[in-house]
Order: structure tokens, then sequence, then C-alpha cells
């Protein structure tokens, strides 16, 4: 213990003080362990490969391994097996020496955040021109940080993903610059098991890396489970549920509300592939104890319990429902007093309450509603100059152009389509803001004394394809073009598309049954495949049969 204690002291002094001593140390270690070989043949003889070796000293003398340093006065007399026990520290203290050199520093490694889409702030609103729906200009898009999908076999000493693609990554990081939140972009099949094998990799190391790939990695569990079955998918959430808790312990007290918030989404989560009364206890059970959480006032909290009542909202009917808004809206009051960044959350979460009772187009307040929703999004916008809040707003505003007169529907789809260039801007919301520009364009032109402007949408669809934009609201978007233009087979193929990728509200049904009507129309002049026209009917029934 002494001589560790010993060597220890010497490895901390400085190297130029005690230039001599580290050079003798040296010696003495190569020459340590020679004798160690020689001691461990079988015959105990010296190996060939030793006494071809003739040492010497610094002067060209010879010297001789019985007594390695004969011009070191500090060493005559001694016997040379004492060097043995000097040689266990020494190669400790070189060891960690030489594995201190190698360990790579955070700033050699490629951060986690790079295997995603770069934030790209959205611009000033007020550096813009007003756009019109008819113009062809292209936005100027700033240039994000190079966003990176992961490859199916990743590969095995790799930091980053082997295949890079432009601006239009699957999965890219939004929201909060400590927490972020993963945004999947379209429906493209995701490698989810080489993401989570990635993630598990970082958070098992180190550094603000790991701490933001154990934090990502819940958020990912469950979006994989959106994917699976049921057995499969309540697998993946009990896992994540198990991270999230043990995030929770191990947080500070800054991180602690997140986890705590991601920990309800999780249980959320797991409470939407439920039905019945099993969903209803639990429900309740996870309500009980919205009193009871600690940091029940943080910002990121109080969201949180405002997505489970708007949820629990969308499985009841009349006071039921109207009763859980009544507890969201309340929950916004608390989350407007809650922090910097409340009062514009608290503005955006009221925005979406009322949309969400906003269901009726036939309703005689469904014009107000989405009126005072608007001006919700606009004051949140204001506050936080978002590319999401102005998506929010451009989709808002096209609902209320297509149930405003047609006097009034046109500044509407203007205002939209100016608030759409703005979410276009940021690389995690472009594909979405690229559906609803073709969806303002074509609400515009169906406006009556509005000519067609063909190129403009012939160009968006080329966007949304160069992209691979596989989403249900894509798939529609371009849809509804083709049934404009009179390509009723594509519209079909492309309504068809959407159903399979999860779309199953009103509007798709009707624009898939308008294109199957228009083709069979035509069939017979225009030459169409009779049996592709008698697939699509009966796709379209069975689409219909199942939701």
């Amino acid at each position: 213990m002494l001589c560790l204690s010993l060597a220890l002291l010497a490895g901390c002094r400085d190297r130029e003080a005690d230039a001599a001593r580290y050079a003798r140390q040296t010696r003495q270690l190569r020459d340590a362990t020679r004798m160690l070989d020689a001691l461990e043949t079988s015959d105990g003889t010296v190996p060939a490969s030793l006494s071809a070796i003739t040492p010497v000293d610094a002067s060209g003398a010879t010297v001789d391994l019985a007594s390695p340093y004969p011009n070191d006065p500090s060493v005559q007399g001694r016997d040379p097996r004492w060097l043995l026990l000097g040689l266990p520290p020494t190669a400790l203290l070189l060891f960690h020496f030489v594995r201190r050199r190698k360990r790579p520093s955070m700033s050699d490694t490629v951060s986690l955040a790079s295997l995603f889409a770069g934030s790209v702030p959205p611009p000033v609103p007020g550096a813009m021109n007003r756009p019109t729906p008819t113009s062809t200009a292209t936005p100027v898009t700033a240039t994000p940080t190079i966003p990176v999908e992961a490859a199916s076999s990743p590969a095995e000493d790799a930091s980053v993903p082997s295949t890079f693609f432009d601006d239009h990554a699957s999965l890219h990081l939004v929201g909060d610059a400590r927490h972020p939140e993963l945004h999947r972009v379209g429906d493209v099949p995701l490698p989810f098991d080489a993401w989570r094998e990635r993630l598990s990799r970082i958070a098992s190391t180190d550094g603000a890396d790991a701490a933001l790939a154990s934090w990502l990695l819940p958020a990912l569990l469950v979006m994989q489970s959106r994917s699976l079955r049921r057995h499969d998918a309540e697998i993946l959430l009990d896992e994540a549920a198990g991270l999230a808790a043990d995030g929770i312990l191990g947080a500070s007290s800054g991180d602690r509300p997140h986890w705590i918030a991601r920990a309800i989404r999780i249980e959320l989560a797991k409470i939407e592939r439920q039905s019945g009364a099993t969903r209803l206890f639990a429900l309740r059970a996870l309500q009980s104890r919205q009193s009871t959480d600690l940091a029940g006032d943080a910002p990121c909290v109080l969201d949180a319990w405002i997505d489970v009542h708007l949820a629990w909202a969308g499985w009841l009917l009349g006071d039921g429902a109207n009763a859980r808004y009544a507890e969201a809206e309340s929950l916004c009051e608390r989350l407007a007093d809650a922090g910097d960044d409340g009062p514009a959350l608290a503005l955006k979460r009221r925005a979406a309450i009322v949309l969400r009772q906003a269901d009726n187009p036939r309703a005689a307040s469904y014009v107000d509603q989405l009126d005072r929703a608007q001006a919700l999004l606009g004051e949140a916008h204001a506050l936080d100059g978002d590319a999401h809040t102005a998506l929010l707003i451009a989709r808002t505003a096209h609902r209320l152009a297509v149930a405003l007169p047609p006097t009034e529907a046109a500044d509407a789809c203007s205002h939209a389509l100016m608030h759409a260039f703005l979410a276009e801007q940021h690389p995690a919301w472009r594909v979405e803001a690229l559906e609803c520009r073709l969806a303002i364009q074509l609400t515009y032109e169906s406006l009556p004394g509005r000519t067609t402007q063909g190129e403009v949408v012939a160009t968006l669809e080329r966007e949304l394809a160069a992209m691979d934009a596989e989403s249900a609201g894509a798939r529609l978007a371009m849809a509804t073009a083709r049934l404009r233009e009179g390509d009723f087979a594509g519209a079909s193929a492309l309504c068809e598309a959407a159903w399979r990728s999860g779309a199953n509200d009103a509007r798709l049904f009707t624009l898939w049954h308008d294109a199957c009507r228009g083709w069979s129309e035509t069939a017979a002049t225009a030459g169409h495949d009779r049996e592709a026209l008698a697939q699509a009917l009966r796709q379209l029934a069975v689409a219909r049969s199942t939701t």
C-alpha cells in the first residue's frame, strides 16, 4: 500500500521537474518486464528473444541484467527483485495514463442531436410579404442542420447512422432544447429497432448525449407501440413506463417535472389501447394522482394533464365531455400563471379545446368557435413565434375559409397561406405545411370567379412527392387535386393509400366515393380498366365496413 501511495504521488507531480526520475522508472519497468518474462518460462531460462538482447546504458557500456544500473549509486548493492514490488503500482499508473489518452472527449464525438433534423427558427412575420394563394414564388428556406435517418443495419462502431438525407428526415426533435420531443414526419416505415439500439447504447454512457438518449428512449418506445398489436404494444409501453420511473428517481429538481409529464403521457398511451370499463377505471385511477403530484404546478405537468382530459373528453358524449373540457380549461388558467412559457402554451391549449369542441360544421356557433381559436393562436404566435403555432393558425384559417361565404373566404385563404409559408421554414413542419398549402390553394381556386392555377398545384404535388410525404394528409390533398383534374383512378389509389395510413374520417370516404363515381361514369368512354375499378369499389366497401 505504501508503494502504491508513493507511485500515485509521483505520477501527480510535474513532469518537467521529474524528467530524470521518470526516465529511470521507465527503464526499470522495461527491465523488470524482461525479468518477469524470464521467470515465467517453464525451465526458468531466459527466452532466446531476451538473451539475444544486450542492454546498454546511456554511455554505451554493456549492462549486466543482474545489476541493471551499475552506474547509479542509488541502486548499488540492492537485490534487483525489489523492482517487482514497484511494478504493480507503476503498471497501474501507466495503464491509467494510456486509457485517459485514448478516451474520446465530448467535443470529439458526434452529438446525439445530429441524428435528427436541426432546429431552424421561423422568420419574423413582419419581414415577409403577405402572399396570395395564386403566387408561384417559392419561399426562401433556411438551411437546416443535416438531419439523419437511421439505417436498417447500423454500423457496429458508428456513433451516427450511415444514411444521410436532405431536410425531410423521418424523425425530428422539436420543442424544448433540454427536453425535446420526437416528431415523426409522414408515414414512412421507420427502423425502430435500429433507433432503439442506438439510443440504448448512448444512454449507457456519460455526458449530455447520454441524458438526451435516456430522455428520448421512452418516447421512441411509445411511438413504436402505435404500429404494433395490443400485446406487443403493452410490452413496449411497460418498458417505457419503467424507464420513466427510473428517470423520475434519478432526476434533478429541474428535470423531475419533465419526467413526471413523460410518465403521465405513457400511462395515457396505455389507456388508449384499452376500451370500455377497463379504460374508464384506468382513467379514474390516473386522475386520482393529479392532486398528489409534487410537481403538479409545473407547465410541462399541467400540459400533460390537459392531454389526459382532452383524450378523456373524446371518449365521452354530452355533459361528460363538457365536464372534461371544463377541467382542461381550469388547468389552462393555472398554466397561464406558470413560468415564462406558460402564457403562450396556455393560449395554444385553449385553442385546442375550442377546436375539439368545434366538431360540427353545421352548428350555428361553428364559425365563432373557429374565430376564437384563431384569435387565441394568433396571440400565442405573437409570444413564441413558433413554427408549429403558425401551422395551427394556417389549418384553422383554412377551416374557416371553407365555412365562410365566398366573399370572405378569399381573405381567410390568404391569412392561412401566409402562416403556412412561415411554418414551412422549419424542417420538422415542412411537409405538413406543404400539405396545408395545397389544400388552401385548392379551396381558393374553387371560389367563384377564381381562375385555376394548375401549375401551382402541380408544383406543390411534385414537392410533396420529392419529399416522400407518405402521410395521410398529403395523400388526401393530392387525391383532391387529382379528382379536380379528372384523374379518377389516381385519386382513388391515393384515397386507398391514405386509408391504409390510418385515415378514416368522413372527408376520406366522400372523396373516395366521388373518385369511384367519376371513374365509373367515364369508364365506358375513356377506356379505363374495369377490373381495377371493380377492385377499387370492393376496397372502398371494405374500408367503410371496418370503420
